[in-house]
């Protein structure tokens, strides 16, 4: 089961991205999730990027540059392409999609200025 922390964990744990998108396991992708999602690789493009058919052309999502990705990483049931504030969950079994965005707190001038707002 994914929970909070484990999303949280996958954040600190590949808060980079990898010296080479060589370096991703794409093959994994291919293995356990291209079939219900439709995954391809466009190196047509200006950028290498990850193209994920089960989401929307619309949808920043549907379109990912390879150098952008910091990991991808299988669970039971999912695959998680892990980036910089934003981690897809792709299902091995179905074409469902989740994505988890995270929040960044508000910083410190963020705060005071809230604070003078009142």
């Amino acid at each position: 089961m994914i929970t909070r922390k484990v999303i949280e964990s996958l954040y600190k744990k590949y808060n980079k991205v990898p010296p080479s998108p060589d370096c991703l396991d794409i093959p994994l992708l291919f293995e356990s999730a291209s079939e219900n999602h439709n995954i391809t690789i466009d190196i047509d493009g200006p950028v290498d990027s990850l193209v994920i058919g089960s989401i929307e052309p619309d949808s920043p999502f549907h379109c990912i540059p390879l150098e952008r990705i910091h990991a991808i990483v299988p669970f039971e049931e999912w695959v998680a392409i892990v980036l910089h504030s934003s981690i897809i969950f792709l299902n091995r079994k179905s074409p469902k999609v989740s994505v988890h965005i995270r929040m960044e707190p508000p910083s410190i001038m963020d705060r005071m200025k809230s604070v003078f707002k009142k």
